[in-house]
């Protein structure tokens, strides 16, 4: 038979506690016996006690008192119930261990204690808050003739300081002789007004409603030098028709007359007497006009001093706003500003610890264990709230971390949220450091030290955000990549990483995140808690944030601090609803905060912090036998990303990982990998920390597909960084020569690689292509900086001979390979498709540079001429509204990939018509559609002439297109004059062939064959599908 049960404590020679058996089938024989078996006391658990009506066994006689023989030394004792071991037991006696019973009452404390042991003395008792500062002490005493023997407690009633007047909740910890022995708590109310307050004279009244007889007295600093002191104790009828019962609450106390410069401010701070605490809004400084006068002059002087960080737009922002203050002072005697920093004494903690709790027992534990382990718990207080958990097993976890030290463990009577949660938290840590902890994070070793340093290494820094795994902006590997883990490194290893790398780093940001934030505690004293107008949270730290700064406190990430993060395991689905309920108010109080949240993010004001760390992580990939290649491109659609797709599928890289470096929508530099998981941004003055970066990883292999949109720095530092590494270059397009990148000149012609001269006339008078960033170049200035990097590359490739060809006209010392991409030919037909010839496709997206203007020329004629032709876009125009109207043109719009087998399917047509109004470097437009059977006609330019051409599937017609020829050549096909495919040809002849994957691989991999390439098995060649 199960016994449940517990020892609770002693009252004087009893023990205490309650025992039932499972069933209950009466009440339980208690026994207490030594550590070596011997009796020395029994009973039963029979007593009432109202708390155990909380078991729900239907009645409540289950507690036991039973009274046990104490000693003078130490001793454990052991407490069974019908035999079995309680909960609890062994109990330990002796020396130094008490026991209490305390409650507050008005403005006292008021209780006793016992010792556990024989013949003890009375004990001294002392009081504390929970911020260790001492607020009560006496002695204690015992009962001239107690009524029982075996309990007579040393009683004491305490008066509590003033101090802990509308000093809000207070935990008190009471101690005898210096050991604690229990907890109560108040929570004083004060009320009170400062009437008048000068640099001479303080007036106002003050009530205590649970001591309204209590007369406070108080002290006024001035210049943070104790000038007066004075009671509380002038009538005030005014105040008394109010609070009846208040006494004399008023004070009228006059400081010292004391000389002071014209151009001097005086600080004035009121506390009560012997206390520590700040009365009224204080400390408050006094200037005179003269003194504010000389004040705005100083700092107006200061903002031409050339000081760091102050530039010219800043400078005239602040002189504007200081001449428009200055007529303001001098319209009035002088100012009066309260809520300045205080010079009063500091509390003895390091920091307060708040961690509100509401849901998840496992991940709220590995938080608070890892915050025990990591702190000091003499400094650093730690506060767990409980805000209603729903979880039923949260309150036991947490009661047992009550009685440790300096741990505060809190419970909301009903669920306040976030927000309110927190505000409890700093209400009672009030005059401490504050770091916001949320329940689901994980500290490291060093975390709180490191925050703490950052914190005081900068006067003006007012609130310190770590970074994590998953937090917004201060994630890593960045902002965008928010990982439960890293394969490579464990969360711990990463930390001491960071502390290790990044020590005292700290980087400005427009808000903190509330998952892990220090705020110092003068800032609280300033601008005050959280603001509850947020409700259950979201928002309100990026609201504390915005008042920091606005009284010239700064934000920073501490970029040594790594904290763990899963996010939102408090609010779960709620998130959502939260951001949209919240959004709207924050972007009301700071229209200029979400946009500069946003602006950061897309510059990765953080990238700095995560460099350290991606080097160390991409050195240890290489000691560990990672090999790499790097891969450059851009983020522009079209055909390089499924080049760089099929090389990787035919070629690969051997056992090289791929390192990608690309440049982002937003202009960044990023440089990204899988393995390991790094996404590392630069700008364009930042091209030697990313070659530090790549140096980490010394990648043997690289590959540059596209290069518009990369920096004159960065492909500079490229040309000297490629030396003795294998390196290959693949003209896709021809922006190594042509700013425009397509040799379209500003007035749509194109120009076949023109001279620099002429080239640079072209860029000025049409701009270069949108994408680029080498505006500030000459023409003769950029083809000299790509011909230079051409020349560092190994290999230089174009994937046609016909692109090969206009490049070494431009780079004539160049020597440049024609190979084509290496495409299989998956899923191709057999032969061509059949279909009418009243139809013409066209596919893609059709720009300027795809000939839309011609295509609406060739559709209007034939609107005219040919009645019968239908033209068919499968994919979109620039001008599908005029093509529209036309009335023989269909355009289906954007589709999706695995839309496109479809949409070919739909059209009746066999002819293909392509209209490039420049030489394409490739195609896979044509590709995909003689994949699917259509015959192409193209004009004399470029690769996909060539490629027709040389398969003898489709027709050539002169360069530029003429509307009237290219019409009358459709008639010819029709009429069979023409016969556009060649007997044996076939759609399969577009694609790669055994010899060209062999140059290839040789060129990329300096092997013989694609399928020695490393561990890369030789891609099957598919067998032509039947049309």
């Amino acid at each position: 038979m199960a016994v449940q049960g517990h020892v609770d404590t002693m009252k004087g020679s009893y023990i205490t506690g309650w025992a039932v058996s499972i069933p209950d089938n009466g009440n339980c024989a208690i026994t207490i016996t030594d550590m070596g078996g011997k009796q020395l006391a029994k009973g039963r658990a029979s007593r009432h006690r109202e708390d155990l009506v909380a078991l729900g066994l239907g009645r409540t006689t289950l507690a036991y008192q039973i009274a046990v023989p104490l000693g003078t030394e130490a001793q454990l004792l052991r407490v069974f119930g019908n035999g079995e071991e309680l909960t609890g037991s062994p109990f330990k006696t002796g020396p130094g261990l008490f026991d209490g019973l305390f409650s507050v009452e008005a403005d006292r404390v008021t209780g006793w204690v016992t010792e556990r042991v024989k013949g003890s003395q009375a004990p001294y008792i002392t009081v504390r808050t929970q911020a260790g500062l001492e607020v009560a002490r006496g002695a204690s005493a015992f009962d001239d003739k107690p009524a029982d023997p075996l309990f007579n407690p040393a009683r004491f009633s305490l008066e509590l300081d003033a101090d802990c007047f509308g000093a809000g909740e207070l935990l008190l910890s009471i101690h005898a002789d210096g050991m604690f022995v229990g907890h109560a708590a108040c929570n004083l109310e004060l009320h009170g007004n400062l009437d008048r307050i000068s640099p001479d004279q303080a007036t106002g009244w003050l009530y205590a409603p649970e001591a309204s007889k209590r007369i406070f007295e108080l002290s006024v600093y001035r210049n943070g030098k104790l000038a007066e002191t004075a009671p509380c104790e002038l009538e005030r009828t005014d105040v008394e028709a109010h609070y009846p019962d208040c006494g004399k609450p008023g004070f009228d106390i006059r400081v010292p007359y004391e000389r002071v410069a014209a151009d001097e401010t005086v600080s004035l701070s009121i506390r009560f007497a012997d206390g520590q605490r700040e009365l009224f809004d204080g400390p408050y400084r006094f200037a005179s006009r003269s003194a504010a006068v000389a004040a705005i002059h100083k700092v107006a002087h200061l903002a031409h001093a050339d000081l760091p960080g102050l530039e010219a737009g800043e400078r005239a922002l602040l002189t504007e706003a200081l001449k428009d203050y200055l007529a303001k002072v001098r319209g009035q005697d002088g100012v009066v500003l309260r809520k300045q920093p205080s010079s009063g004494p500091q509390s003895k903690l390091r920091m307060a610890i708040i961690v509100p709790i509401y849901r998840g027992v496992a991940v709220t534990q590995a938080c608070i264990e890892s915050v025990l382990t990591h702190r000091n718990p003499d400094t650093d207080q730690l506060v767990l709230i409980n805000d209603c958990s729903p979880d039923a097993d949260m309150g036991p976890m947490l009661a047992a971390y009550r009685q440790m030290r300096n741990v505060i463990v809190l419970d909301n009577g009903q669920n306040l949220g976030f927000v309110s949660t927190v505000n409890r938290g700093m209400a009672l840590t009030r005059g401490t450091d504050v770091l916001l902890l949320n329940s689901d994070t994980v500290l490291h070793a060093g975390g709180l030290d490191e925050l703490v340093r950052v914190a005081y290494a900068h006067q003006d820094v007012g609130t310190v955000t770590a970074m994590s795994n998953n937090a917004t902006i201060f994630s890593y590997p960045c902002a965008e990549l928010r990982e439960a883990s890293l394969p490579d490194v464990n969360w711990p290893e990463l930390a001491a990483l960071a502390l290790r790398e990044n020590q005292g780093l700290c980087v400005d940001v427009p808000t903190g995140h509330g998952f892990c934030m220090l705020i110092k505690r003068e800032v609280i004293s300033r601008i005050g808690f959280l603001d509850e107008a947020f409700g259950r949270g979201y928002g309100e730290e990026n609201d504390f944030c915005a008042r920091t700064a606005g009284i010239g406190y700064r934000n920073v990430a501490a970029g040594g601090v790594i904290v763990e993060h899963k996010e939102s395991i408090s609010f779960g689905n709620e998130r959502a609803s939260l951001l949209a309920q919240n959004q709207p108010r924050l972007n009301a109080l700071y229209p200029e905060l979400t946009p500069l949240i946003m602006q950061y993010e897309a510059e990765d004001g953080l990238r700095g912090m995560r460099w350290p760390l991606d080097c160390a992580r991409l050195a240890q990939a290489r000691a560990n036998g990672t090999k790499f290649a790097l891969v450059m491109s851009n983020a522009l659609e079209g055909g390089t990303p499924k080049a760089i797709r099929d090389i990787e599928r035919e070629v690969g890289y051997g056992e090289a990982t791929r390192l990608s470096l690309s440049v982002t929508k937003s202009g960044l530099i990023e440089l990204s990998c899988e393995a390991p998981l790094l996404c590392a941004h630069f700008n364009e003055h930042e091209a030697e920390e990313l070659f530090t970066v790549l140096d980490s990883a010394a990648p043997e292999l690289v590959l540059a597909h596209q290069l518009l949109g990369f920096p004159a720095t960065v492909l500079a530092g490229l040309r000297h960084w490629l030396g003795g590494r294998r390196s290959l270059y693949w003209a896709h397009d021809f922006y190594s020569f042509c700013p425009r990148v397509t040799m379209i000149d500003a007035i749509g012609r194109f120009c076949g690689g023109a001279d620099a001269a002429t080239c640079g006339r072209c860029v000025k008078m049409g701009g270069a292509h949108e994408t680029s960033v080498l505006n500030e170049l000459t023409a003769e200035e950029h083809r000299a900086l790509f011909g230079g990097l051409l020349e560092a590359f190994t290999h230089v490739i174009a994937p046609s001979a016909n692109a090969a060809g206009y490049l070494g006209k431009i780079f004539p010392r160049i020597k440049i390979e024609a190979v084509p991409h290496p495409e299989a030919p998956n899923g191709v037909v057999a032969t061509s498709r059949t279909g009418s010839d009243d139809e013409i496709v066209m596919l893609g997206a059709i720009g300027p540079h795809k000939g839309s203007k011609k295509l609406l020329e060739i559709a209007q004629r034939a609107r005219l001429t040919h009645p019968h032709l239908h033209f068919r876009v499968i994919g979109y125009t620039n001008i599908d509204k005029a093509l529209r109207a036309v009335g023989n043109v269909t355009i289906t719009g954007k589709y999706e990939p695995e839309e496109l087998p479809a949409l070919l399917a739909e059209a009746k047509g066999r002819l293909a018509l392509f209209l490039p109004a420049w030489p394409e470097t490739y195609s896979y437009t044509l590709s995909e559609l003689v994949k699917h059977g259509f015959i192409p006609l193209a004009p004399d330019i470029g690769a996909p002439a060539d490629r027709i051409r040389s398969v003898k599937f489709g027709v050539v017609f002169p360069f530029p297109a003429d509307a009237e020829r290219l019409l009358a050549l459709i008639d010819d096909i029709a009429t069979g004059r023409v016969e556009p495919v060649a007997k044996g040809a076939a759609p399969a002849n577009f694609f790669s062939r055994p010899e060209d994957l062999d140059k290839l691989s040789r060129i990329i991999l300096g092997t013989g064959s694609a399928a020695s390439a490393g561990s890369k098995k030789k891609a099957k060649r598919a067998v032509p599908a039947t049309a």
